[in-house]
């Protein structure tokens, strides 16, 4: 079957691969940095279709064009499926671009981070974690927009004396702005000024950009997940203190900005859970493939701070989203102690586990192991095959994205090695 993909400057007949001139009018957004592009490429026997601003379809090239749903790049495209066109619109959604913001936000942080006791280990008698909302100020692009934010995180606090933040924008402030889709996201920040905490993380600012790669991955294995954007983050301080001099600094660091849960939920149509709801889950009847697929991921992330299971019982970092027609999503997130963020792996293999290897084989060997014995042979080609299907795309991201090299070569490193180990489990099956 014929496919062919349009965007404001040109069509690709995806069946050759080539490009074919097409005039179009060129739109120009003044709050967006980045017009609208598109480019196609291979994903094994799939059509991946990269593109930036909105992506649209149609079955006729004088449409009408309508907005794909829950559509993220890269988009895949089976070649053997009914054709359609394909255009990228313009788009000011501040998640519509790849580069780097640079967000200023002001607000009484230190106050604050005070309330939430950030960065102090809970001990014998933990401290009870303030996290309550505060007035702020946040300029993106000359905008200047009033906010509600709010200090979040649970282990995270025990370690980070710069914690993770959220951020609330009212309908009326961010109207005509690129937070109109966005009216609650999150913030993923530098966590302290280097080393390491007592759990695990990296205290240092290019271990954001390393978490906003792996919800990068995420969407290019097509799991429901958040937008993300890389940022150049200024805080400043506005805490009142008198004489006290750990208030009224000015501070600015990588971070990443990526959408709250619920902001994800609506594209479905649904609603995301509370925690108190997710807590009680007893019966999630979660699509058991899909818990096999995100099992997986997990694995090749070295990420063992979570928890998942198709009753939904028990969830840990993993957020639930119900659908209109009844059914439940399990959302992963937080993957700041994964070990592809923090460089280091947290072995939970027996010690006579392929003793020789190095750790993150042992550990990665292990849980591959684990989830077929778990899950059936079945279900773990099933898995294997998505994951497989997006090998080229998933290392072309890496290559892509911004972070630092020894995070793009620890990723490269341990993507290969995943390829390879899940390769020779299969290999043993078929003996």
């Amino acid at each position: 079957m014929r496919h062919e993909t349009c965007s404001l400057y040109g069509c690709l007949f995806l069946g050759l691969l080539a490009l074919l001139p097409l005039r179009a009018a060129e739109t120009e957004n003044p709050l967006s940095s980045s017009a609208a592009s598109l480019s196609i490429g291979r994903s094994g026997e799939l059509l991946s279709i990269r593109y930036t601003g909105w992506l649209e379809s149609s079955e006729s090239l004088q449409g009408p064009w309508l907005r794909v749903p829950e559509a993220t790049s890269p988009y895949i495209v089976d070649p053997s499926a009914p054709a359609l066109f394909f255009r990228a619109i313009a788009s000011s959604d501040f998640f519509s671009t790849e580069t780097v913001a640079k967000l200023v936000f002001q607000g009484p942080f230190q106050h604050h981070f005070d309330l939430a006791f950030a960065g102090l280990p809970d001990g014998i008698f933990p401290p009870v974690r303030e996290k309550p909302y505060f007035n702020g100020i946040m300029k993106y692009e000359g905008l200047v927009l009033p906010v509600r934010m709010r200090v979040r995180g649970n282990s995270s606090l025990q370690e980070c004396p710069f914690p993770k933040l959220k951020v609330k924008i009212s309908r009326t402030n961010r109207e005509g702005t690129p937070f109109v889709d966005a009216r609650e996201f999150k913030i993923g920040t530098h966590c302290a000024e280097g080393g390491r905490g007592n759990i695990g993380r990296l205290r240092e600012q290019k271990a954001t950009y390393r978490e906003a790669l792996v919800y990068e991955l995420m969407n290019v294995l097509g799991f429901v997940g958040p937008k993300v954007r890389r940022g150049e983050v200024t805080f400043q301080d506005t805490s009142v203190g008198g004489d006290n001099a750990g208030v009224g600094w000015e501070l600015t660091r990588m971070g990443f900005v990526f959408e709250h849960v619920e902001i994800v939920a609506s594209r479905l149509g649904g609603r995301a859970l509370e925690d108190e709801d997710i807590a009680q889950l007893a019966d999630a009847s979660f699509d058991e493939q899909l818990v096999v697929d995100l099992m997986m991921f997990h694995a090749l992330i070295g990420n063992w701070d979570y928890a998942l299971s198709s009753d939904g019982q028990g969830l840990w970092n993993t957020e639930v989203i119900l659908r209109p027609d009844g059914s439940m999503v399990p959302v992963a997130g937080d993957f700041d102690l994964a070990a592809w963020v923090t460089g280091q792996d947290r072995v939970t293999a027996p010690r006579d586990f392929l003793p020789e290897a190095m750790p993150h084989i042992r550990q990665l060997h292990f849980e591959l192991d684990r989830i077929r014995q778990e899950a059936g042979e079945g279900r773990f080609q099933l898995a294997w095959n998505r994951f497989l299907a997006a090998q080229e795309e998933l290392e072309a991201q890496i290559c892509r994205s911004q972070l630092d090299e020894e995070g793009r070569q620890l990723a490269l490193v341990r993507l290969g090695a995943f390829f390879e180990i899940g390769e020779g489990i299969l290999v043993l099956e078929t003996r």
